[in-house]
């Protein structure tokens, strides 16, 4: 593919990051391709704009060569492009205001084909990316991702789909089983089997004795094996033979495959008697999947309880159980089948919300695709999603629907809610679903920011006092009268004015520059206005110490609440140890460590050269325990489970095999060490299952899981009393619940205490260190950033193998100051929120799919809230007939394999197979659009193998064939339909008075014979009933315009319709001289993408348009009917317009009836128009009963365009004419006319 290959040259470059440009690089426009199609109209547009006399005068004013290929761009420029070189042009109409319209258009019509519309065979490679929806890729990573998507081997709807193909299809213009026919089928299994189940019946008949029951690995293979044996096809079989369905006599053939659907279809609706019918969301055979009382549980978990309840309420055994759960799961919740599930993916947390995304995004493409798939497969395809506009809405609409069921499962809305609006819910769902992302960033803004400094405040103070000084910061300040200090550092004695004022030395004035002026001088409001920083530091400290320990306690409950419920419950339910871990510090202690009373020294001296054993300094013990995680053990229901919580890293993670460790020591009964002075004996070092330095350096945990060290009690919390049950994680996290154990850990183990904070913040000038004689230790917080770089680097990086790397290397070493390891704690609550960033995109999608939830579903359209009743926003039953969501789906099934029926027109004979309206019941008013093939006069509904099945339809009405090049979005503006109309309104009115003209030559014969063969009879009577009404229809015609039409959306086949009520009050107005609104005077409703359509299929002949104003024109005064149409073919030439219904009926209208069965006509008929003109048969003059075609509407335009053309054309005239003579006098009377006859009306060839 040229497209793919052109894109890969852009791959080669050096850097993923590179930013490129497709600008310039161009591909064959592919003759036959959706792009050309969609470019046709505006190609011939433009075609006819060029050839304008005022289009050339603007070429020559411009200066445009002759041979120049011209466009419009979407930008409203003009292109001339000419031996390598483009000159452009904008506002071109302003030197030509009569192209102004047409340009207008085409402009339009550039932004809905990707961006130009040019005469040229090459187009841009991005106008043929945004006409296919992809978006434009900026970078070489990109662009790389946009080539996978478009190489990758496509995903593939299996044969059975989801096995719910005659019951619930996601395919479009699919037929599914009624409610009646559902029951029929119903009870004819039970008639079989009196009651038994299907499933076990079939089960012991195919598979005999088997005593195990089927395991969930082996159902689909199962369930394959079953419909596929002999006896379930003959079980098929005589299904179809009871049924009376396709297939019940001798010349219908049907496949193994459409019978084992069958057998599949018969399966489900015996499970349940609600299958097919509208379930309370998640529910599936009265069991709902998704109830909070399943809120962190697994799948396997879930699927258990269902199967459970399959067999205690519908007579299934544990044998066929899995067998059962996996038909009915298939479609109402594929992702309990998706393979290789990770039993932590817990339901209602946000890795489950972005797993059920990524799952109903790839159903909605390819039913029953994702259960051949794994966990780690499906995730690795949604990474490519994001490269069309298709998939990011279907991708919003997906998120919708999880954020809400995730909501319901956490307790922030109720089934009720979603019932009562799908909006108000996605809304609140969306909003609560992104406050835990939202806290954890906050969180992590919280930690990063510094905490104030006294040197920041003096700064901040400095300038405020001394506005627009520039050196505040920079050591340019000596002391005027201290030579012992410039001995002591030459050329370092210079300090900057904020050190200065840190120190409070600024106010001395015994500091100044050195070179020239004096900064008291330079600002004069400086020092009565300066104030000293230690008052203002403390109370900025304290205010932010408070946000930063409400973080760090977030960031603990965070920890907590990230953990499974059972792991949560002992926590808080049981009694909770408190253990740290450290090295050992014992020594032999030196004199150095002596305290300096000289007795005590002596009696050490004596005693200690006899008898030195190695002591632990109770100090040292302090300064080495873990400030960077504390262990817990929960002691509950007569087990003790330990953990450790990693403060600096908010992960806390069970470890059993330290809880073997405290039990066997008996640590839980030790106590807690005293905070008193001086030594004791070594405490035990025990060999540890896990790294010490975990704790004590802040190494990320798992890398190494032994070490030794020593196990300090710290403390007990007492077991808690509260009867409460165990929130979910979300609820958990927003209560006070983890309150007591989160300040505990924080109170006795924190990372920095308050003293150590505000030691680090004082911070040291230069000046007071000389002061303290400690200026060793002043570079500690200035160079911390040097050894944590990398770390941070390292784990802020996409690439997890150097995210593990910067973990191993990123001890947080005790040289570094306290500050830096509150620093560090921010990074990683932002690498944490960073990871959390499932919940901020599905937060996103959702919030993106609300605003595609008003506008798909818009109550205007006439689709209200109570229409959902909670079901699910891609769910099919919900979705029909809405033009933006199918576009949608299209768009996406275009790279996924999958081979939607109508595609079949392009192999299929469109005589056998067609897209049709039909009606499900004679009664209904609801008429829907599906796929349909004809067999032996008779019409059945097609399956995705492109087979028959089913019953056959009623009601039902073929459209005509042109409707295969349809394109299911439009690529045309509602200006251009317009336009076309403008030009055809004065051709009706043309047509019509050469007509009229025409049939005042009582004795021209051809026109009789016109006359004859389109309405039956030539007789005076009928050529007088004929004028007087084209009369009427040509004063109508000089009034149309564009304000009399209203334009639509696709719903129907139409192409145009007058609306009676309406045209006769705008009659009634002009006949009483009074004046209409506008909107009361739109009596033509006009829809632009059938006619748009047709426009294309006439050859873009603005005369046929005129054709379709006759026929809708002639509903009005003379009140026609629509007994009867002809049928346009696309491709056709020289004749297009096939005609013979449309003669018979005009022969013979009661042998031309639709339900005469021998009628091969039938399917151009209108069954309700005929009962119309049978009820009201005696309000018609004697002419019209006998004659009906003389109140035909198509019938009108037919004959008003061969008339015409006996002036206008006479050639193709007198071909049309020879036609209908050969077809017409050469059929017997009795006998009905053999299509096709073809007519040339578009464009005469003759």
């Amino acid at each position: 593919m040229e497209v793919i290959y052109k894109l890969k040259q852009y791959q080669n470059k050096t850097s993923p990051s590179q930013v490129i440009n497709l600008a310039g690089t161009t591909i064959t426009l592919e003759s036959g391709s959706t792009l050309e199609s969609a470019l046709q109209p505006g190609r011939k547009m433009l075609q006819n704009l060029c050839a304008q006399e005022a289009f050339k005068k603007l070429a020559t004013t411009l200066k445009f060569p002759d041979d120049s290929t011209f466009a419009v761009t979407a930008e409203g420029e003009i292109q001339a492009k000419y031996s390598g070189n483009t000159l452009e042009f904008a506002n071109a109409f302003k030197l030509a205001p009569t192209l102004k319209d047409d340009l207008s258009t085409l402009i339009e019509m550039a932004e809905l084909s990707g961006g130009c519309i040019s005469l040229a065979e090459q187009i841009e490679l991005g106008q043929w990316l945004k006409f296919h929806d992809f978006l434009i890729p900026q970078t070489v990573a990109e662009c790389s991702k946009l080539t996978t998507f478009m190489t990758q081997p496509p995903v593939m709807t299996p044969s059975f789909g989801n096995y719910w193909e005659m019951i619930k299809s996601g395919v479009d213009n699919s037929v599914t089983l009624s409610a009646d026919q559902r029951n029929e089928f119903r009870r004819l299994i039970s008639s079989y089997l009196q009651g038994q189940s299907l499933l076990e019946h079939l089960s012991h008949s195919i598979f005999g004795g088997r005593a195990a029951p089927f395991k969930r690995s082996e159902a689909e293979h199962t369930l394959e094996r079953l419909v596929s044996s002999p006896i379930a096809l003959q079980w098929a079989t005589t299904y179809v033979r009871d049924l009376g369905w396709y297939g019940a006599r001798e010349n219908q053939p049907q496949s193994d495959e459409s019978l084992k659907q069958l057998m599949l279809t018969s399966l489900l609706l015996d499970l349940h008697p609600r299958i097919g019918e509208p379930e309370p969301r998640n529910q599936v055979a009265g069991f709902d999947l998704y109830a909070v009382e399943h809120i962190e549980q697994s799948f396997a978990d879930v699927q258990t309880a269902f199967e459970k309840h399959l067999i205690r309420h519908h007579r299934i055994s544990q044998k066929n159980a899995a067998l059962a759960a996996h038909l009915l799961l298939a479609e109402a919740a594929p992702e309990f089948l998706v393979k290789e599930l990770p039993a932590t993916l817990a339901l209602g947390t946000p890795q489950w919300v972005e797993f059920c995304r990524i799952v109903a995004v790839q159903e909605a493409i390819a039913p029953g695709s994702t259960r051949s798939m794994s966990y780690t497969g499906l995730h690795q395809l949604s990474t490519l999603s994001a490269v069309s506009g298709s998939r990011k809405t279907l991708d919003a609409l997906a998120a919708g629907d999880a954020v809400i069921d995730w909501a319901i499962l956490n307790e922030i809305i109720t089934h009720d809610d979603v019932a009562k609006s799908i909006r108000g819910a996605l809304e609140k769902a969306s909003g609560a679903y992104a406050r835990f992302a939202g806290t954890l960033a906050e969180t992590a803004d919280t930690l990063a920011r510094p905490l104030p400094t006294r040197r920041s405040v003096s700064l901040d103070i400095l300038e405020q006092v001394a506005k627009g000084c520039s050196y505040l910061e920079h050591d340019v300040m000596h002391q005027k009268n201290n030579l012992a200090w410039v001995d002591a550092y030459g050329d370092r004695a210079s300090l900057s004015p904020v050190e200065l004022h840190m120190s409070n030395d600024l106010a001395t004035r015994e500091w100044d520059l050195k070179n020239g002026g004096s900064i008291y001088t330079e600002f004069p409001r400086m020092l009565p206005n300066l104030i000293a920083p230690d008052g203002e530091f403390h109370r900025q400290f304290n205010r932010d110490y408070l946000k930063h320990m409400k973080a760090m306690d977030t960031h603990l409950k965070q920890a907590f609440c990230a953990m499974p419920i059972a792991d949560r419950t002992r926590l808080l339910k049981g009694k909770v140890t408190v253990f740290s871990l450290r090295p050992s510090v014992a020594k032999l202690q030196t004199l150095n460590n002596l305290p300096t009373n000289p007795v005590s020294s002596t009696l050490y001296t004596i005693l200690g050269t006899t008898s030195r054993k190695p002591t632990e300094s109770h100090k040292e013990i302090e300064e080495s325990k873990g400030r960077y995680g504390v262990v817990l053990c929960a002691e509950f229901e007569g087990r003790m489970t330990c953990y450790e919580l990693f403060t600096l890293h908010g992960t806390c993670r069970e470890n059993p095999r330290l809880a073997a460790l405290i039990e066997k020591e008996n640590l839980l009964n030790t106590s807690v060490r005293s905070d008193e002075k001086g030594y004791s004996l070594p405490a035990t070092v025990h060999p540890l299952p896990t790294n010490i330095e975990s704790y004590t350096h802040g190494v990320p945990p798992g890398l190494i899981e032994v070490s030794s060290g020593v196990i300090d009690k710290i403390g007990q919390l007492p077991m808690s009393s509260s009867p409460e049950a165990i929130k979910g994680y979300y609820q958990s996290f927003y209560s006070s619940e983890f309150d007591p154990l989160a300040n505990f850990v924080l109170k006795h183990r924190p990372i920095a205490t308050y003293d150590e904070l505000v030691r680090e913040c004082w911070g040291q000038t230069r000046l007071e260190a000389l002061r303290a004689d400690r200026e060793a230790d002043l570079d500690t917080f200035l160079n911390f950033v040097v050894p944590f770089k990398s770390c941070i680097e390292d784990l802020s990086s996409d690439d997890v193998e150097r995210q593990i790397q910067g973990a191993g290397a990123c001890a947080l070493e005790a040289a570094m100051t306290i500050l830096l390891v509150v620093g560090a704690v921010a990074k990683v609550v932002s690498i944490v929120a960073k990871t959390m960033t499932i919940a901020t995109k599905a937060s996103t999608l959702a919030k993106v799919g609300l605003g595609l939830v008003n506008n798909v579903f818009n109550p205007l359209d006439g689709v209200p809230d109570l229409l959902f009743k909670g079901g699910k926003l891609l769910r099919k039953g919900f979705n029909s007939g809405f033009a933006q969501l199918e576009n949608v789906l299209s768009d996406a099934r275009k790279w996924s394999g999958t081979p939607p029926q109508r595609h079949l027109a392009a192999t299929i004979d469109p005589d056998t197979i067609r897209l049709a309206e039909w009606r499900p019941a004679q009664a209904s008013e609801d008429i829907v659009q599906v796929w349909a093939t004809r067999h032996n006069d008779e019409w059945f509904a097609l399956n995705l193998r492109g087979e028959a099945w089913g019953p056959a339809l009623k009601n039902i009405k073929p459209r005509e064939k042109f409707s295969f090049l349809r394109l299911f979005k439009r690529s045309t503006p509602f200006s251009y339909t317009k336009a076309y109309l403008k030009k055809a309104t004065p051709l009706a009115q043309s047509k019509l008075d050469n007509t009229l003209q025409l049939l005042s030559e009582i004795e021209n014969d051809d026109v009789r014979s016109i006359v004859k063969y389109v309405f039956g009879t030539d007789s005076d009577e009928a050529i007088n009933y004929l004028s007087k009404n084209l009369r009427a229809m040509r004063k109508d015609l000089g009034l149309l315009g564009h304000h009399h039409m209203s334009f639509r959306k696709r719903g129907t086949d139409t192409l145009a319709a007058l609306k009676t009520t309406t045209y006769k009050h705008w009659k009634a107005s002009l006949d009483a001289g009074t004046q209409l609104d506008d909107s009361a005077a739109k009596f033509l409703a006009i829809y632009p993408d059938n006619l748009d359509e047709w426009y294309q299929v006439a050859k873009y002949d603005d005369a046929r348009i005129g054709d379709v104003l006759v026929h809708e024109i002639s509903h009005g005064a003379p009140g026609t009917l629509d007994f009867y149409y002809g049928e346009v073919r696309a491709g056709i030439i020289p004749a297009e317009y096939d005609a013979a219904g449309l003669m018979d009926f005009a022969r013979n209208a009661r042998k031309a009836h639709p339900k005469n069965l021998a009628n091969p006509h039938y399917a151009f008929a209108s069954v309700k128009d005929f009962e119309e003109f049978e009820a009201t048969l005696q309000s018609w003059p004697k002419i019209v009963q006998d004659n009906p075609a003389l109140i035909n509407a198509e019938s009108y335009s037919v004959a008003v365009s061969l008339i015409d053309q006996s002036r206008t054309h006479p050639a193709t005239f007198a071909f049309n004419l020879a036609t209908l003579q050969r077809a017409i006098d050469g059929t017997e009377a009795e006998k009905f006319l053999k299509g096709p006859l073809l007519l040339n009306l578009a464009h005469p060839h003759f």
